[in-house]
């Protein structure tokens, strides 16, 4: 078939991941030389990490990082934000800028036949109510625009760390929080949108689970369909979907609407092992990458059925070739294709995309949006 252009920057950011010093590379110099608010500081970290450049950066850029990484101590002012401004347009390409005058643009250039946009607010670690509201009337800004119709969202963004042992107050609390987000979602029109409920740890789990189908419990979003995000790497992916298939039966059987699962492999193992480390307990994640693909192929099997996919759609995340094919020619086989979509990150695998959308018809774009203030934190 035709070729699809690879964003420059996408193809530079994948060629320095490769590289064997790539990944210490980049989180070293968003740790150490990006989110350090003194720039000597940054500086130092600056220089440590120049001689560690990855070999697949064109000279001229390497060039730039060994000279930088001698003179940022000497002039942090000038050499930090430069520095700084190039990391950002390697990963410009991924975020999107959430200010009203840039957004827009962004949205209306992305959206073509067959594309739609699923816009996540990203920020930093939420630790207290302030910046819990706050975000949380971002996420209500976002889903109040004409141009936005499907936002994620997480629970550990919605209110300040809550306390485990009392389960049920903190599911009460998020709930109250989340109504108002789920009743503009309702009663927009000419279209409702959508919600889906995102989560990152393997602790907000059942915490995810209970606060979601208790809000979709509600006689006002009976007719809401919405959704939620599976993880298969955690042991407890196919039972989790076993109860949402078995809720959502029962939910359609009463006339209700049914709901969507994002299903992905899981995105948080570093974040899983050091809390394990920490508290001398076993990782909450499948030891290995092979369980965990099994566990992706196993929820899928049981979710890909007729009778199945009519209470649970199923949206399949994540630039696995292999688990897409699987996955599109295991919904085709049991003709249930309609109950499927496909979800990709936004500058990423763009010949990939490109052919899920022309092949199946539509594809959804995880789309990260920052405020420019806070983009130095996202990434």
């Amino acid at each position: 078939g035709s070729k699809v252009p690879v964003d420059a920057s996408a193809a530079q950011l994948a060629g320095v991941l490769k590289d064997p010093n790539g990944l210490d590379f980049t989180v070293g110099f968003v740790d150490g030389v990006i989110r350090p608010e003194d720039l000597k500081v940054a500086a130092r970290n600056l220089k440590s990490l120049a001689p560690k450049v990855p070999s697949f950066l064109p000279w001229y850029m390497k060039s730039a990082v060994a000279l930088g990484g001698t003179m940022a101590p000497i002039m942090p002012g000038i050499v930090v934000p430069i520095a700084r401004k190039v990391l950002r347009e390697m990963v410009g390409h991924l975020i999107i800028d959430a200010t009203d005058a840039k957004l827009g643009a962004s949205i209306s250039k992305i959206k073509k036949e067959g594309i739609d946009l699923n816009v996540n607010l990203l920020g930093e670690a939420i630790l207290g109510e302030g910046e819990a509201a706050r975000r949380l009337e971002g996420t209500h800004k976002l889903l109040a625009r004409d141009d936005v119709d499907y936002v994620s969202i997480k629970v550990s963004s919605t209110v300040a760390p809550h306390n485990h042992w009392a389960f049920d107050e903190a599911v009460e609390h998020i709930i109250e929080k989340l109504i108002p987000l789920y009743r503009l979602a309702a009663t927009s029109a000419p279209k409702k949108k959508f919600i889906n409920l995102d989560m990152e740890e393997y602790k907000d789990l059942d915490l995810t689970i209970a606060v979601f189908t208790k809000i979709l419990d509600r006689e006002e979003f009976r007719d809401l369909e919405a959704g939620i995000v599976l993880q298969a790497y955690l042991p407890d992916a196919l039972s989790a979907m076993i109860h949402l298939q078995e809720w959502s039966a029962k939910r359609v059987g009463a006339g209700g609407a049914p709901i969507k699962v994002r299903v992905v492999k899981g995105a948080n193992l570093p974040m899983e092992q050091v809390e394990a480390n920490l508290h001398g307990w076993p990782v909450a994640t499948w030891n290995t990458k092979q369980d965990s693909d099994t566990s992706y192929k196993s929820v899928l099997d049981y979710a890909l059925r007729p009778g199945h996919v009519e209470n649970v759609r199923i949206g399949i995340a994540g630039h696995n070739l292999f688990d897409v094919a699987l996955a599109w020619l295991l919904a085709q086989g049991r003709g249930v294709t309609a109950g499927i979509e496909f979800e990709m990150l936004l500058g990423m695998a763009t010949g990939q995309a490109e052919a899920v959308r022309k092949d199946v018809g539509r594809l959804l774009l995880y789309t990260p949006v920052v405020h420019p203030g806070e983009f130095d934190v996202a990434i």
